[in-house]
């Protein structure tokens, strides 16, 4: 079998300790999603032997062929996309975790289709645009506390954290970001919603930037590329 994916995980862990011992924290506070959109089922059962459980998809329709292929494996899958609301349904089926939603409507939808399957609870994360760019999806910073305090009626999707994608720049831009994210939290718990977990997870940090991300809090990094090498589509 090749061992790449095992070197690279190696030297991936290394960072995250090197990244804990200068923000003063613990590396097993830090969870690997290894984003397996475009990768073969072959290299992920080759993740899977490395002890990587952790995937995280953002089509429906790929997923679906992959939990078929890996049914028989313990796998925690993570929805990391953009979701249609044609898809929620599926999305609610096939993932553990969701990672991406900022409207209303994708709660409102999800909360029905937990109660028609009587699922007890979703875990979500916000995913919150602090880039700027109208292109990125998620809420402004000042969107996020009124829009918590609306969820309330959603007892079934539950907030566990946020999440956010870092910006193109230099260390310091992608540092600022990340920070921030780390101080909108802080202020979320400070509010102590009875819907919302009383202590956020914080999903940021891939390929380029997971070191300083952990510095800045991270507690789940969304990992391609290092792991797996440049995808071929």
């Amino acid at each position: 079998m090749n061992r790449l994916i095992q070197k690279r995980l190696e030297t991936i862990q290394e960072n995250i300790v090197r990244s804990c011992q200068k923000s003063g924290r613990k590396s097993d506070e830090i969870k690997i999603i290894a984003v397996t959109k475009g990768i073969q089922v072959e290299l992920m059962q080759e993740a899977l032997s490395c002890g990587l459980n952790r995937f995280g998809e953002n089509r429906v329709q790929e997923a679906e062929s992959k939990r078929i292929a890996l049914e028989a494996e313990p796998i925690e899958w993570h929805f990391i996309g953009q979701i249609q609301r044609n898809k929620i349904p599926k999305v609610v089926e096939y993932f553990q975790y969701v990672h991406s939603l900022d409207r209303i409507n994708q709660f409102q939808t999800i909360e029905k289709r937990l109660e028609m399957q009587k699922e007890k609870m979703l875990p979500v994360f916000l995913q919150v645009n602090l880039t700027g760019k109208a292109t990125q999806a998620g809420l402004d910073k000042q969107e996020v506390l009124p829009f918590l305090e609306s969820l309330y009626c959603f007892p079934r999707v539950r907030v566990i954290g946020l999440m956010t994608i870092g910006p193109q720049g230099s260390e310091e831009t992608i540092r600022r970001i990340f920070h921030e994210l780390y101080q909108i939290k802080e202020k979320i718990e400070e509010q102590k919603y009875s819907w919302v977990s009383p202590i956020l997870a914080l999903s940021m940090g891939m390929s380029d930037d997971y070191t300083i991300a952990v510095e800045e809090g991270a507690t789940y990094l969304r990992l391609g590329r290092c792991l797996f090498g440049e995808r071929s589509y």
